[in-house]
């Protein structure tokens, strides 16, 4: 169950596994998602289609099935993507030292749409960004106050989970462009999870924990 630049190694409690980066020799304990609003098989799903939306030649199957869940369950789908990225700013700390909550709170939107000569539209890119940034702290932490932050977020105004979805994408397809590039392959990590690990007893609410 490797994946380039990683590996994974077993512990006492079933329901997680250390996730170990073979560089820097750090590890962290990451544990299913278990909650009545997020589970493991969400994510499973969420993270097949964010893989497929990253090629050119499945994106729009992917968009299509994306489009999908958002309409079922808007709040399952963004909260899957918000768990992912706190895995993979984990994965990050991992290789470079740098904090989860600092990989976080640097996220932001680098597209095309964005540049020096629209600065009127600073303060959107800024907005969307921080929701995004809210979702992954949420996840990273499972602090209620932060969870009950995004849930207005991602509700307010009517229309804006959708904005938020492609603005996750492109924040999503940024940060694992830069952790393929310092050798770092965040392709399937939640389903590796799901595959050698059971579901937990009771509710977990926070997945990540350091290892000493």
């Amino acid at each position: 169950m490797p994946q380039a630049g990683l590996a994974w190694q077993t512990l006492h409690d079933a329901g997680a596994l250390a996730l170990v980066d073979t560089a820097s020799h750090r590890a962290a304990a990451v544990a299913r998602p278990c909650t009545p609003e997020l589970g493991i098989t969400d994510i499973v799903e969420a993270e097949r289609l964010v893989q497929a939306w990253a090629e050119t030649s499945t994106r729009g199957e992917a968009e299509d099935a994306l489009a999908g869940r958002l309409a079922a369950d808007p709040a399952r789908l963004l909260r899957s993507l918000s768990w992912l990225l706190a895995m993979w700013a984990v994965t990050l700390h991992l290789r470079t030292g740098e904090q989860p909550h600092a990989v976080i709170r640097s996220l932001t939107y680098r597209g095309v749409w964005r540049s020096a000569e629209a600065p009127q539209c600073e303060g959107v890119w800024e907005s969307l960004s921080q929701r995004v940034r809210i979702g992954a702290l949420a996840a990273l932490t499972g602090d209620s106050d932060a969870a009950n932050a995004f849930r207005l977020a991602i509700c307010q105004p009517s229309g804006i989970a959708e904005v938020l979805l492609y603005h996750a994408l492109s924040v999503m397809a940024d940060l694992a462009r830069n952790m393929h590039a310092i050798g770092v392959d965040p392709t399937d990590l939640a389903r590796t999870l799901a595959a050698y690990t059971t579901e937990p007893a009771a509710i977990q609410p926070a997945s990540f924990r350091p290892l000493s």
